[in-house]
């Protein structure tokens, strides 16, 4: 494998001509090509909009520098496009991201180890995790205070966890579940979208060899059950578009978990979610730009 790649930035070009010009990089070994996109996000729903134009920016990939002819061509066929050249370095992304993920406490006693590490001495219990293409290592700081609800809401009904249920909306790695399964909650239900994600969830809850934990192939729409807790570790404008469900798979004076909103949107999500709701806030925390509610369904 080249240590280098090159990248050539294609600038101005116009829709009507994207075929041709594609076409020609292709035809002179271009190993890949991607349109560089703009987004706008008016609201709360974080769902954001693209952004249409006629003139686009086409980012296109080599291995090895294209001969002159090949950007004499360009100019000379399409005089409009504006072209800039980076070379950049190969590399596995991966092994290099692996070197950066190290064990860690994340809450009490309870440490996250990577799956190709050893558990530290220091480390009393531990998660095993294999994060893949899955979000939540427990390195951010929204799965950082939804394990402090969890842990903090097992250590104050300790006689009791182990016979309420928990639903873990947007299980991602299943961190999260694992860690309420390590306290001592009874049966967990993780829910997720993404197919690749209940892949890896599965495969992290076999590494750590859980016994209570079920990620099914069911939506949050399609639950049917009630649960003593329910943890949605979701962004803000996702929160507030499956509020119903969430409230509605929440037990009478159940425990509901809501991290992922970001502290300039706080005072807008508390409005439409936390006022406009039978609720009751048990705990507010603020780590970094991100905020957390407990709250308690009354």
């Amino acid at each position: 494998m080249s240590e280098t790649y090159f990248r050539i930035r294609l600038s101005h070009v116009h829709r009507a001509k994207e075929f041709e010009i594609t076409s020609y990089c292709f035809a002179n070994g271009a190993l890949g090509l991607s349109e560089v996109l703009s987004f706008t996000q008016s609201d709360l729903t974080y769902d954001p909009s693209l952004i249409p134009r006629r003139l686009l920016e086409l980012d296109v990939f080599f291995d090895k520098k294209p001969e002159a002819l090949f950007f004499a061509s360009i100019k000379e066929t399409f005089p409009e496009v504006l072209q800039s050249t980076n070379e950049e370095e190969t590399k596995d992304w991966l092994s290099e991201w692996k070197k950066g993920f190290v064990p860690f406490k994340l809450v009490g006693s309870t440490w996250v180890v990577p799956s190709w590490l050893e558990k530290p001495d220091e480390a009393v219990h531990e998660i095993k995790i294999d994060p893949g293409m899955a979000f939540g290592t427990g390195t951010h700081a929204t799965t950082k205070m939804a394990s402090y609800f969890i842990h903090k809401l097992s250590q104050e009904n300790a006689g009791n966890v182990s016979q309420w249920t928990v639903l873990d909306v947007g299980t991602g790695t299943a961190i999260l579940a694992v860690l309420a399964e390590r306290l001592n909650y009874g049966l967990i239900t993780g829910v997720e979208i993404d197919p690749e994600a209940r892949r890896k969830a599965r495969e992290n809850c076999e590494l750590n060899k859980t016994e209570n934990i079920d990620i099914t192939e069911l939506q949050l729409d399609e639950i049917r059950g009630q649960y003593d807790v329910v943890v949605a570790n979701i962004i803000d404008g996702v929160l507030i578009r499956l509020q119903k469900d969430l409230l509605r798979v929440l037990k009478p004076e159940g425990h509901l978990f809501l991290t992922g909103i970001l502290q300039e949107r706080d005072n807008l999500f508390f409005e439409k979610f936390i006022e406009a709701n039978p609720l009751k806030v048990i705990k507010r925390i603020q780590k970094d730009e991100w905020v957390g509610y407990w709250v308690q369904k009354t």
